[in-house]
């Protein structure tokens, strides 16, 4: 009988770790060092700490609740097995684990391990029902009474619950009482009482993509709403509503995108340059604006946050906003009069290193480049085609595709002198040449070479260009460039 429990319980525990060397950790008591063994299989494989509240995923793996929950905010896939997992996953407390830790932690007590206490229960099925019940029987009353959305915060804490939310319709109840509160009544006022917390409550929950298209034809009050939203001074309500309206364009009709409202893309923008602004801490608004969202010491706050996940979200969502609507020569327009090119450019050039912010805003200026008006700004700003160039070759296929793009286009419409000395002056000429060097694709060596061509007769003039490698990379076939390439630089 004890074989088969001791056998029993080690198929519930998290077997990844059981079989491990145990995890050390030293301690100060009385003056003296005393190591102390921890079981390995009580560490969280994200935290590296004891847990205190374990729970297993769909994946068989178990983590503690806080780290897990906080993991697939930001990347929904099994730490250990890589595999997809949403952030409304079901995640099962592991009592038996949680026992054994608690009975460890007693019995090294007078060595110093303070003993873990039962952790709530979180927020289950029955509360969440409970409430949208109580929802649906005052309706948008209820949303304008605190201690509601507060209930609804702290159930939304927990991913599965979001999903069940979302079934019963919270996110439309939301959407509607956002529209009463930003409505005018018959005196010209609007009531914001609670506005924060539904926006941050709708922005936590999502719109369902087979929602969004419905929700716009049902009240055609919502772009207005969210219009008013885009221009008013609280940051991070701006960057609710930017993600809000991602997700309700993302499925809807294509008549809709294409005349949307400019005040939307002056909005956007300006949303933009204040990340601008905030990253390059050239301007105390946006700060000011995180620590004022931050919950004082006697202020209940029943969710925190991620603030940079938040902007970060807000910012793609800005941009695929931008190149979905961008399509569309009229808006193209209005985008390069509203200053895009230029905020583009500045936001690049301050969230270096972002992979997929990068991959929408040469996606974005690409389209822009569609317009002499928006290549003009391109070349205006003095970082414009220095960016560009940085980008190639050193973030992703995607991302080369779009900035070959904007490189061609550039040097084949605009004025042939401003183009050459700009692309000389910042290393162009030289990273086109990589690239027919490189083992890339056909397609980018192409476009690498086609610019090269147009204006050889110009890089010519200037002594810092090899003229003697140019001319043999552009007379080569596709496969010798490589070779001439490689042979020139002692590869």
């Amino acid at each position: 009988m004890f074989t088969f429990f001791f056998f029993f319980t080690i198929i519930i525990l998290d077997h990844h770790y059981i079989l491990g060397t145990n995890h050390r950790f030293s301690q100060q008591m009385d003056h003296e060092e005393e190591e102390i063994e921890i079981p390995n299989y009580f560490i969280c494989p994200i935290s590296l700490e004891i847990m205190k509240d374990p729970v297993t995923t769909v994946s068989g793996i178990t983590y503690d609740r806080q780290s897990i929950v906080k993991w697939l905010e930001k990347v929904p896939s099994c730490p250990v097995t890589k595999q997809p997992l949403p952030l409304d996953s079901d995640l099962t407390p592991n009592h038996m684990l949680r026992r054994l830790i608690q009975h460890w932690c007693v019995e090294n007590e007078t060595r110093g391990v303070v003993r873990i206490s039962t952790p709530r229960a979180p927020p289950g099925k029955l509360n969440v029902v409970e409430e949208i019940k109580n929802l649906k029987g005052f309706g948008q009353e209820a949303l304008g009474r605190e201690e509601t959305l507060q209930k609804l915060e702290v159930l939304a804490m927990e991913g599965n619950n979001r999903r069940l939310m979302c079934e019963a319709g919270v996110h439309k109840s939301l959407i509607l009482f956002v529209v009463k509160c930003t409505s005018e009544d018959e005196e010209g006022r609007r009531r914001i009482k609670g506005l924060d917390q539904s926006l941050r409550l709708l922005h936590l929950i999502g719109v369902p993509s087979n929602d969004a298209k419905t929700i716009l034809i049902e009240n055609d009050r919502i772009m207005e709403s969210l219009t008013w939203l885009l221009h008013q001074e609280d940051f991070f309500n701006r960057a609710y509503t930017i993600v809000i309206l991602k997700n309700l364009m993302e499925h809807t009709s294509s008549h809709i995108v294409e005349r949307l409202n400019p005040e939307i893309f002056k909005g956007i923008i300006e949303f933009l340059k204040d990340v601008v602004s905030s990253l390059n801490r050239t301007s105390p608004t946006v700060r000011d604006t995180v620590q004022s969202s931050r919950p004082s010491l006697g202020k209940k706050e029943p969710l925190k946050l991620d603030h940079s996940l938040v902007i970060k979200q807000a910012v793609t969502a800005a941009l695929m906003i931008l190149l979905e609507t961008s399509s569309w020569s009229r808006n193209r327009s209005i985008l390069v009069d509203l200053g895009a090119v230029s905020e583009l450019i500045e936001l690049e050039m301050s969230y270096s290193g972002e992979k997929r912010i990068t991959e929408l805003m040469l996606g974005v200026l690409s389209r822009l480049c569609c317009c002499a008006n928006g290549r003009a700004e391109i070349l205006s700003h003095r970082g414009g085609i220095a960016v560009v160039t940085k980008r190639l070759l050193r973030v992703s296929p995607v991302a080369d595709d779009r900035a070959i793009s904007i490189l061609s286009t550039v040097s084949k419409f605009s004025p042939e002198n401003m183009v050459v000395e700009e692309m000389v002056n910042v290393g162009t000429v030289e990273k086109l040449c990589s690239v027919l060097g490189m083992d890339c694709g056909l397609n980018l060596k192409e476009k690498a070479k086609d610019i090269l061509k147009d204006h050889f007769d110009e890089w010519k003039k200037f002594p810092c260009i090899d003229i003697t490698l140019l001319t043999k990379l552009l007379s080569s076939s596709p496969k010798d460039p490589l070779t001439e390439f490689n042979s020139r630089v002692g590869v």
